[in-house]
């Protein structure tokens, strides 16, 4: 258990003030957590596979990957009214 002078001195370091309400309320919520967090460690885990990467499984509702075309460079620089370079030129339509 950390006690309330770790807290104050913590607070410092971060250039933190706290009041001792303050301190004595978070001492409270880091016990509620602790005892929270052993009821997960009490869990019995012994013939539970390790699981290192949750997306093994094979999704079968995603959508198969449909091939797409593209049209050359050229063929749309060729049909531009107006180019310069590599770019489609348009006229300025904001004033």
């Amino acid at each position: 258990m950390k006690d309330k002078k770790y807290y104050e001195e913590l607070a410092q370091d971060s250039m933190l003030r706290f009041s001792d309400a303050e301190i004595e309320e978070i001492v409270a919520k880091q016990e509620d957590l602790k005892k929270e967090f052993e009821k997960v460690l009490k869990i019995d885990t012994t013939n539970v596979k390790p699981l290192f990467y949750p997306y093994d499984d094979i999704h079968s509702y995603l959508r198969e990957d449909e091939e797409t075309t593209t049209i050359d460079q050229k063929i749309i620089l060729s049909n531009a009214p107006t180019s310069e370079g590599d770019f489609v030129t348009i006229k300025k339509v904001v004033k």
